[in-house]
């Protein structure tokens, strides 16, 4: 008997072998620094860093100066 359900597993386990060996993965996609020069790179990296330093500007002092006032209360320290 023993012989005979051993092969019947090794049957079974070389038809699930077979199956996933046929199946495919999705590829991976091309890293983006691939599809384009390491030049044109550094100009976008340029170009964006230009905007954000515009956009700083424009925005002034804006991002460190707060306008908010303590809670009041018992304790105005508290948080």
């Amino acid at each position: 008997m023993a012989p005979r359900a051993s092969l019947k597993f090794g049957f079974c386990l070389f038809l699930v072998l077979l199956i996933f060996s046929n199946s495919e993965s999705r590829p991976h996609p091309a890293p983006l620094l691939s599809k384009m020069s390491k030049q044109q790179a550094l100009m976008q990296i340029k170009a964006l860093r230009a905007s954000i330093t515009r956009q700083a500007a424009a925005l002034g002092s804006g991002l460190t100066d707060s306008k908010r006032v303590s809670p009041g209360g018992p304790d105005g320290h508290h948080h």
